[in-house]
């Protein structure tokens, strides 16, 4: 059903505050405040102003406090988490955004938002006004009324008539009370009759419409069981329908005729935006201020920019002697895919001036695609420039135009700067580092984006359809805006004292990098298709137990079914609630693990499952049909610690131990001929803890070479080094791991299955013989709130704007933060400087050895079995003497034919 043009919206806000809080994740804006709840908020507010352009509408909020149910039934909601800090100072701000949008908004104290939209809507219905309820909670379908009342959710584009809400619930609206009433609502603490469930409710209501008709016929209830718990509960049915009932007489000061939207304040709106952070909606207010004629405030405007299209090769040969007396131009590939290893060229933008780029279309098919020059004659003119280290060449994501010039037979030299890893090192907790957003940060001017331009979801093109004007002015802004980004990120660079790590260490990488990612890794996809077949058989298994436990069959992936068993069905402890309900995630699953086997069973059925799908089901999808290898991604601007991460295959996540991740290993094979290298770092970051803290046990224990953990446990344990179980041996690893991320004693009491006042005893242990560390981590905490940031030895530094905030559990984080980024940032600096210092001698040396991927601590290569003690002694000690600390850094190498044997 369609929604009537002219409708009263009534917006559930509250519901969805909470929905984006949970479903976003943290955002925190420039002063580290949080805003994820705003943001989500905000996408919501515009999805429906845009799309249904209202004509009458009110934003309604839940009151704090109690209200009238608390009076009826003292316990109503008393299961529900008092409403995060961090939520609740979003909250005001969210109330803000409401009005600077001239929204009319309305709360009541002593009622419920669910009441006030009954209230309106009741109202909107006697006048004969269509009414849009929008919200996605299910106690709202009791208002679903066809004709009258419909009800959206904009964020899955759902709407809820009579019909879909008896898909949903299996009643109509006008049972839903009476529904509820009966089985309950753990969510809101809402007993109903204890040991009535969904299925029983909906089988009564199915015979007898209403709950006062369920109680009129008790005697033709058929189950006994049933009809005695009926009987001796009636009163709480009827409480709980009083509960969960949406009153529609809320004395509300308010119309309908009331809720017609005012005039926006754009120009607070936008203030509000960019106090916030919130670019893409600064940029998005702007774009509809422009469209509808009105004039822009805040904007700084581009200046116009001179787009030529290149189609004559004397005019690119002039475009050439030009560039050639440059110290830098940046470049812009415009191409077939997003995946440089498949990528074909379409056209090359190129500027090296403010306001000033050309476009080279090379391998467009469509509107204005006449008269182009032939890509190879380009390349071949363009080869002067591209392929000698001076003018330098600038690009956002650069390493993506080395790719796919390599495969075009171009060695892209002088790579000299990268607008995304500047802006990633300036910082590094940002969520994004496209050009459109670091072109609104740094520039204040709002760029186009490739969708904007190519279409996005099942109306994109391939670029090469793009018509050459459009895709010209597209790339030669992109060319264009990165040329003057450089001096302006250059400048910021400096400022920061990051310039030296950039040019001597992140720069360097990134050809390091596309060399990796073209060279690739070859993959056995028969070895894989046995593991698959392996893994079908053990999952059915786990599940084959699962079900065995649960006493019937259910779909073990879905969380929903998952929760109805273990907590319902098997009473399992509820560990933490979610908006929908019980959560069954891996930390639940876990603390669930010691108390019903199934738990664990799930666990592993989960793992089973996800190894099968992300890795040995998808990897023979990803082997290139061109060199039968698996290209990989390396992302150098994600993660904020400064970590390399991988995608398309994320390699970082395959199990290290245990059968299943050797065996994919194991299909990692070298070419014949070759063997696989694996040099890996021992226990990096605790060595680094030790540099840091300077403590005189734990820098002796790593100078005379000892088993860290076994010499641990002789320390906190009390006993002779000789003594040590594996029992305390493995306590003592878990706790020199837990002290680098802040492990509290609950932490290490669930990860060890023992008592939180034996784990706290334990951490006090340590820190009492290891004293030196507990200094530096509480001098650590105390110069980073100081600096604002943690920085690492090579002077990587990350903003933790956590340390300040007034919520206790979020400035817990911002130290944990605090102590492991100097850690874990330094170990990825120093693995990135041995990179790039092994791949110079490979080169020096005119070695065949390939680095082929990195993955954590660890570097894996390809080597002629004739280079392999050459190499081997290269990569060992170029890794091992990359920094001097003030204990020794130790490499464990292994060799084979795959990367699991390369392991030993």
């Amino acid at each position: 059903m369609a929604i009537p043009k002219k409708a009263l919206y009534l917006i559930d806000a509250s519901s969805y505050m909470y929905r984006a809080f949970y479903a976003l994740g943290r955002l925190t804006g420039p002063d580290g405040k949080p805003t994820q709840a705003i943001y989500g908020f905000a996408q919501m507010l515009l999805k429906v102003l845009r799309e249904k352009k209202p004509e009458l509408i009110c934003v309604v909020f839940d009151a704090p406090g109690p209200n009238f149910r608390h009076e009826l039934y003292a316990s109503y909601k008393a299961t529900r988490q008092k409403m995060p800090e961090d939520l609740a100072e979003q909250v005001p701000l969210i109330k803000k955004l409401v009005a600077l949008h001239g929204l009319p908004q309305a709360e009541l104290e002593g009622f419920e938002a669910d009441d006030i939209i009954a209230t309106l809507a009741g109202r909107a219905s006697k006048e004969d006004i269509p009414v849009v309820v929008v919200s996605a909670d299910k106690d709202l379908h009791q208002l679903v009324a066809d004709g009258r009342i419909l009800q959206w959710d904009p964020q899955k584009d759902e709407i809820f008539t009579e019909k879909e809400v008896a898909a949903r619930l299996g009643v109509k609206p006008s049972q839903v009370a009476d529904l509820l009433a009966l089985m309950g609502d753990s969510s809101d603490n809402v007993p109903g009759v204890p040991g009535v469930g969904e299925k029983t409710a909906r089988d009564l209501l199915a015979r007898f419409p209403t709950l006062e008709a369920v109680y009129e016929h008790l005697d033709d209830v058929k189950s006994s069981a049933v009809r005695k718990k009926l009987e001796n509960h009636r009163d709480l049915a009827f409480l709980s329908r009083d509960l969960v009932a949406i009153r529609d007489d809320v004395p509300l000061n308010l119309a309908p005729s009331d809720c017609r939207p005012g005039e926006p304040r754009y120009r607070d709106l936008l203030r509000l935006y960019e106090g916030l952070g919130f670019r893409s909606l600064v940029k998005s207010l702007r774009e509809d201020l422009e469209s509808m004629g009105r004039e822009v405030p805040l904007r700084k405007d581009a200046s116009e920019r001179t787009v030529a299209v290149v189609r004559d090769l004397s005019e690119l040969e002039r475009v050439v002697r030009e560039i050639q007396g440059r110290e830098l131009f940046s470049l812009d590939l415009e191409t077939t895919s997003q995946d440089a290893m498949r990528a074909e060229i379409v056209g090359i933008a190129l500027s090296w001036e403010d306001h000033r780029a050309v476009y080279i279309p090379v391998g467009h098919r469509g509107e204005g695609s006449e008269g182009q020059l032939d890509a190879s004659l380009v390349l071949k003119t363009l080869a002067p420039l591209l392929t000698q280290d001076r003018p330098g060449k600038a690009g956002q994501n650069i390493k993506y135009e080395w790719v796919v010039l390599q495969r075009a037979g171009i060695d892209l030299r002088g790579i000299a700067f990268d607008t995304m890893v500047a802006s990633y090192l300036l910082d590094p907790g940002h969520p994004s580092h496209k050009l459109e957003r670091i072109a609104a940060e740094y520039l204040g001017e709002s760029i186009p984006s490739y969708a904007d331009v190519a279409g996005k979801g099942k109306s994109q093109v391939n670029f090469s359809q793009v018509p050459v004007e459009k895709a010209a002015a597209y790339a030669c802004s992109d060319a264009e805006t990165t040329w003057r980004l450089v001096s302006v990120l250059e400048a910021k660079l400096e400022e920061e004292k990051l310039k030296e790590l950039f040019v001597s260490l992140e720069m360097p990488l990134v050809r390091v990098l596309g060399a990796m990612e073209l060279r690739g890794i070859r993959v056995d996809a028969r070895k894989l298709e046995d593991i698959s077949r392996d893994l079908e058989t053990k999952i059915e298994a786990v599940a084959a137990v699962i079900y065995d436990m649960a006493g019937r069959e259910f779909n073990i992936q879905s969380p929903k079914q998952l929760a109805e068993v273990l907590f319902d069905k098997l009473c399992l402890r509820v560990v933490k609630r979610t908006k929908t309900g019980p959560s069954t995630d891996m930390e639940v699953l876990e603390e669930l693990a010691a108390e019903h086997p199934i738990a664990e069973h799930v666990l592993t059925y989960r793992t089973l499952a996800k190894l099968k799908g992300t890795y040995v089901d998808a990897l023979p999808k990803l082997i290139h049909p061109e060199t039968g290898r698996i290209h990989t991604s390396y992302n150098q601007a994600v993660t904020a610690t400064g970590r390399l991460s991988s995608s398309d295959p994320n390699l970082q996540n395959i199990p290290v131990r245990g059968e299943e991740g050797r065996r994919i290993r194991e299909a990692f094979v070298a070419e014949p001929g070759h063997v696989l290298l694996a040099a890996d770092y021992s226990q990096i970051e605790l060595r680094l803890l030790a540099h840091y803290s300077g403590d005189e046990h734990l820098v002796a224990a790593f100078r005379e070479g000892a088993d860290i953990h076994r010499r641990t446990a002789a320390e906190i344990f009390g006993v002779p080094y000789h003594e040590v179980t594996s029992e305390m041996r493995r306590h003592a690893k878990t706790i020199n791991f837990g002290i680098i991320y802040g492990m509290s004693p609950y932490g290490l009491a669930r990860q060890l299955r023992i008592g939180t006042t034996a784990a706290k005893a334990a951490i006090d242990r340590y820190f009492e013989r290891y004293s030196g560390v507990k200094a530096f981590i509480e001098r650590t905490i105390e110069h980073t709130r100081k600096l604002g940031y943690a920085e690492t030895l090579l002077g990587r530094r990350r903003k933790i704007p956590e340390l300040q905030s007034r919520n206790r559990t979020v400035r817990q984080q911002g130290e944990r933060l605090a102590v492991n980024t100097p850690l874990q940032g330094t170990a990825a600096d120093l693995i990135k400087k041995a990179m790039i210092d092994i791949d110079r001698v490979l080169a020096e040396e005119g070695l065949k050895t390939a680095m082929l991927l990195q993955v954590h601590d660890e570097l894996v290569f390809e080597v002629p079995e004739e280079e392999l003690e050459t190499a081997r002694k290269l990569v060992q000690e170029k890794m091992e003497k990359v920094i001097t600390l003030k204990v020794p850094l130790t490499v464990d190498l292994g060799w084979g034919p795959d990367w699991s044997r390369a392991h030993g």
